[in-house]
């Protein structure tokens, strides 16, 4: 490798268009080439940032001096992307979920270590300042130990209903939830063991076309007796709204996304915002510093990072939210 992270960028939706953007002024990071079937969304998005451009994956695979595939397509197509990334010989950074089966996701992650590739997934909150310092001071003994944790992603407004099929991404309980699911294995060291979930009454009643919803409650048991309770929400209206709190049994953690990221520590001895752990834009702040440690693990730096198998236990969660939650709206007849 040479001394930037040569990364192509598979996708240019959304997200992918932010990814480029939000990586262009990075030190570690140049994106050098741009793959979509849109020919005129790649060409354009390659015409500002300077790279070349590419219509399918083969001649993205043949291509050289690329060292790394930044995949943001569709989640259905990350297995097959990811398996021609393999092909290609060239490390991964991919969106989450990795997959939605969680034993494909598995397969990948062993096929990964396999080839000696490094398979990172995109889980970006792991490494906005808010909650990296959050996890820094948890796993301090900051707030001694963690016995509650609260995880609020709360949406302005929902994406089109054909996006919300769970076939398609997931569903709520799925595309979003995994980053809640995530956060609580990974604040507190612990597995989850059981879930109870709840849908709440449907706003946007196109979602029960395609069988999703846009709001529900998820409570997660934890090994070891910890709970996390995971609220979710595609009609706050007001923003993109994160919160994650973390009650121990010497204090708690705050950690708020709108109107600005920051990390609040409140124990008997103080309550105060976290130095290091403000910033005007944790999503963009998160992106970037995903994007530029998975450039030092590819340049063989030792850290810690999330690959196959915390996509797959993401998801499991997901699922199981998913199958209870419509138990629940569902139950069984009780005879008279």
């Amino acid at each position: 490798m040479t001394d930037k992270l040569r990364l192509a960028l598979v996708g240019v939706g959304r997200m992918g268009a932010f990814h480029a953007r939000t990586l262009a002024p990075s030190p570690l990071i140049d994106v050098v080439a741009i793959a979509d079937t849109n020919a005129t969304a790649a060409a354009a998005l390659a015409a500002e940032l300077g790279a070349a451009t590419f219509s399918n994956l083969d001649d993205l695979a043949d291509a050289e001096d690329i060292d790394a595939w930044l995949i943001s397509t569709p989640t259905t197509t990350h297995p097959d992307v990811v398996r021609a990334a393999f092909a290609a010989g060239v490390h991964i950074l991919c969106e989450k979920p990795l997959a939605l089966d969680p034993a494909e996701s598995d397969a990948l992650g062993t096929r990964a270590a396999n080839l000696d590739l490094v398979l990172q997934v995109g889980f970006w909150r792991r490494f906005a300042p808010p909650w990296a310092r959050a996890k820094e001071l948890i796993d301090a003994g900051a707030i001694g130990r963690p016995l509650m944790v609260r995880l609020s992603q709360w949406d302005a407004d929902p994406p089109p209903a054909s996006f919300c099929d769970p076939v398609s991404s997931g569903g709520l309980a799925v595309d979003c939830g995994v980053h809640e699911f995530d956060l609580a294995e990974w604040f507190t060291g612990l597995p989850v063991t059981s879930v109870s979930a709840r849908n709440l009454p449907l706003v946007d009643e196109t979602l029960a076309e395609v069988g999703d919803v846009d709001n529900l409650i998820a409570v997660l048991d934890l090994q070891g007796g910890a709970v996390a309770t995971v609220d979710l929400s595609r009609n706050c209206r007001y923003g993109d709204d994160v919160r994650t709190e973390v009650l121990g049994s010497e204090g708690a953690l705050f950690v708020d996304l709108l109107p600005t990221g920051r990390t609040r520590l409140a124990t008997a001895m103080r309550n105060e915002v976290v130095v290091g752990s403000e910033t005007d834009d944790a999503f963009a702040a998160g992106v970037l510093a995903q994007a530029e440690a998975f450039a030092r693990i590819v340049s063989g730096e030792l850290l810690d990072y999330p690959g196959a198998r915390a996509s797959s236990h993401a998801v499991a969660v997901g699922i199981e939210v998913r199958r209870v939650a419509a138990e629940a709206d569902n139950p069984p007849s009780t005879p008279v």
